[in-house]
């Protein structure tokens, strides 16, 4: 598997994860859970979508590379 073929993989799963995160702060706001548990998620979300871009960009990889 070719760099980009990881990359991409791991960007499509990272991808599913910030729709996870997304959905889960919509649900905890209708609920009006703890804006400490929603800013949890937020952080979680911020911190993968940034993650994308890094990957995306190829900042990271070396991350990919076999060993």
């Amino acid at each position: 598997m070719s760099i980009e073929e990881r990359r991409n993989l791991v960007v499509s799963f990272l991808r599913r994860c910030v729709r996870y995160a997304n959905d889960s702060i919509e649900r905890k706001t209708e609920r009006g859970d703890e804006e400490e548990e929603i800013s949890r998620w937020s952080a979680y979300r911020d911190f993968t979508e940034h993650a994308i871009m890094e990957i995306s960009r190829g900042d990271l990889d070396s991350w990919f590379e076999e060993e």
